[in-house]
C-alpha cells in the first residue's frame, strides 16, 4: 500500500454480527491499525444517533457517510455535507407506499434523536429498537410533511418484498434520477438523486485529501455496491447479493480472518495469533 490508507466499513451484515456488535478481535485490530496510520470510518444507512458507540469504540477521527450517502457527518456531529430528498419526488413516494402494507419512515435532521412513521410492525419494531431511535408516529406522512416545509434526508420503507419492489419500479418511471435502493431483503430507502455511498466516498476522499485508489471498502447488500466500485479495493461478504460479488475483489465469509491476513502485518499481527 501507499499513501494513506482508508478502511470504509457498512455496519450490519459487514462490521457487526448477529449481535449487532463489533467483535473484539477485529475491534482490537482497527484500533491498531489506527495508531499505525490506517485510518477507519463508516458509511452505513444509519443516522448519527445510531452510530455513536461504535464512533467511541473505534475512536474515529474522520467523517462519517451516514443515511446511504445523503450525509456525510463529524464524529462530533458537525455536518460536512449534507443532500435531501426533494420534497416532489418525496411526496411521489409517500403517496406510491400508502398503498402498500410497508411501515414507512421519515428521517429529517441529520442529529435527531427519533424519526417519523406512520405505522410500525414487529419488523420495524426490531429495527428501531437496534437503533435505539424513539419514534414519533403520526396518521398522515405527507401532511407532516408539508407542515415541514423541507424534503427528508431519507424515506426508509419496510415491508414485503414484492410490494416494495413494485413501488420501485412506479417510482422509477415518474422519478427516474431518484435513488432508490435495498439496503436489506425487506429494506426499500429512498433518497436523493445522485446520493449513493460511492458519491459520498468520494467527497470524503477530497475533503481529506485521500486518493479513492487507497481506499478499501466492504459491504454486504446493494447500497454498499456503488462504493465497492468506487473504492480501490472492493470486499464483498459472502452472502451479498450477485451483483455485489462481481464487483467485489474479494469475496470473504470471515471479515476478521481477513482483516487479519490483508493487513495484520503492519501491525505485527497475523491470522496464527
Amino acid at each position: 500500500m501507499t499513501g494513506r490508507h482508508l478502511l470504509v466499513f457498512d455496519l450490519d451484515g459487514t462490521l457487526l454480527g448477529a449481535d449487532h456488535r463489533i467483535a473484539d478481535r477485529t475491534r482490537s485490530l482497527l484500533l491498531a491499525l489506527r495508531r499505525s496510520g490506517v485510518e477507519t470510518t463508516l458509511a452505513t444507512g444509519r443516522p448519527y444517533a445510531a452510530v455513536r458507540r461504535f464512533i467511541d469504540e473505534l475512536e474515529l477521527r474522520l467523517p462519517l457517510i451516514l443515511f446511504n450517502g445523503a450525509a456525510v457527518v463529524e464524529p462530533g456531529g458537525a455536518v460536512v455535507s449534507l443532500r435531501r430528498l426533494p420534497i416532489g419526488i418525496a411526496r411521489e413516494a409517500l403517496r406510491l407506499l400508502g398503498e402498500t402494507s410497508a411501515a414507512n419512515h421519515l428521517y429529517m435532521k441529520p442529529a435527531d434523536t427519533h424519526l417519523v412513521a406512520d405505522r410500525l410492525g414487529p419488523a420495524a419494531e426490531r429495527v428501531l429498537e437496534k437503533d435505539g431511535m424513539p419514534t414519533l408516529q403520526v396518521d398522515d406522512l405527507a401532511a407532516f410533511l408539508e407542515t415541514s416545509g423541507t424534503g427528508p434526508i431519507k424515506i426508509f420503507s419496510i415491508g414485503p418484498r414484492d410490494e416494495l419492489e413494485g413501488v420501485q419500479e412506479r417510482l422509477r418511471s415518474v422519478a427516474p434520477d431518484a435513488t432508490c435502493v435495498f439496503s436489506e431483503h425487506d429494506m426499500l430507502e429512498v433518497l436523493a438523486p445522485g446520493v449513493t455511498k460511492g458519491s459520498a466516498l468520494r467527497t470524503l476522499c477530497d475533503i481529506q485529501r485521500i486518493d479513492v485508489e487507497d481506499v478499501t471498502a466492504f459491504g454486504d447488500n446493494l447500497n454498499d455496491l456503488e462504493m465497492l466500485r468506487v473504492a480501490g479495493r472492493a470486499v464483498a461478504m459472502a452472502a451479498a447479493p450477485d451483483a455485489m460479488i462481481e464487483a467485489a475483489d474479494v469475496v470473504t465469509d470471515d471479515l476478521g480472518a481477513y482483516l487479519e491476513a490483508r493487513f495484520g502485518h503492519l501491525v505485527g499481527r497475523d491470522q496464527a495469533e
